[in-house]
């Protein structure tokens, strides 16, 4: 399966264990690169990670070979877990919040790039995501 091969190629590329993987929006603060944009999130023992692929199809990508024109560039980010100073996690919504507002919940970490505090800000759309990257990020000592 090629996106099993895509994983794989990428636990290669960042020589690391991917703990978990998603689909997010992100939203905001990193460079003061303009959101919003989709893409996949995952993270490691070391870092974060945030990575978009050329606007044809996200998925295509992922299905394509190294020999194929990726054409347009994308955007992707790496932070790692030493310059995360604290993630800020929603609160869980109730039935009748879930129903009223906008799908998803927004997670900002913040960080620190070159002695400057930045905050991304990621949508996540799936609470079980939120909740792997909270128990993470705990072990990981991040949010003391």
């Amino acid at each position: 399966m090629k996106i099993d091969k895509f994983w794989e190629e990428k636990e290669r590329e960042i020589k690391e264990k991917i703990i978990h993987k998603c689909l997010t929006e992100y939203l905001s603060g990193y460079k003061n690169f303009p959101g919003p944009l989709w893409g996949i999130f995952f993270f490691t023992k070391q870092a974060i990670y945030f990575q978009t692929f050329p606007k044809k199809s996200w998925l295509s990508s992922i299905w394509q070979t190294k020999k194929e024109d990726l054409g347009e560039s994308y955007f992707n980010f790496c932070i790692s877990w030493d310059e995360i100073t604290k993630i800020t996690f929603p609160e869980k919504k109730s039935k009748i919040k879930k129903f009223f507002s906008r799908s998803g919940s927004v997670v900002v970490v913040d960080y620190i790039s070159k002695n400057e505090r930045l905050s991304i800000n990621l949508l996540f759309n799936n609470d079980n995501d939120i909740d792997i990257l909270k128990e993470s990020s705990a072990s990981l000592r991040i949010n003391k």
